[in-house]
């Protein structure tokens, strides 16, 4: 028998689940099992989600630093877009407070105002964490005409 917590979007919190198994032993008819545990993130990735905000016709573009922890270290093996249409990407590695890290540079390639959704699926080396993945999200605002100024 195998009793699993599925742990997806708990990252950093603190999980506790119940399970009842039934038994043949009239004196233990039913047990409850408890398993409690704080969920490890696969990576510190800051700021979790890209969003390219800016008006068509300027560059828009973010940067997301991803830092493998002590108990996962893996690299990345590739980078693909779900989509790929609107964005433009590279990876590098580096160093960022002594432990190797990465840095996905994200920048907008749609010309036109809108709103577009992606997500970028990084490979890594790792067991526990195969593959990571990268929300984009694009909000390109119409260009302003000469002269004038948007405000929020």
């Amino acid at each position: 028998m195998t009793l699993k917590i599925k742990t997806e979007s708990e990252a950093g919190n603190l999980v506790k689940k119940t399970a009842t198994v039934y038994t043949n032993d009239p004196a233990h008819a039913n047990i409850a099992l408890t398993m409690t545990g704080q969920v490890l993130g696969p990576a510190d990735i800051s700021p979790k989600a890209a969003r390219l905000t800016g008006q068509a016709g300027q560059q828009i573009q973010t940067e997301i630093t991803i830092i493998p922890p002590a108990l996962n270290p893996f690299d990345i093996l590739s980078a693909t877009a779900e989509n790929g249409e609107n964005i433009q990407f590279q990876i590098a590695k580096k160093t960022a407070a002594n432990k190797p890290a990465f840095t996905l540079l994200i920048e907008n390639r749609n010309p036109e105002p809108g709103r577009y959704f992606d997500k970028i699926v990084l490979k890594t080396t790792s067991a526990l964490s195969p593959e990571l993945q990268i929300r984009v999200y694009g909000i390109i605002r119409e260009a302003s005409p000469a002269g004038t100024q948007i405000t929020k």
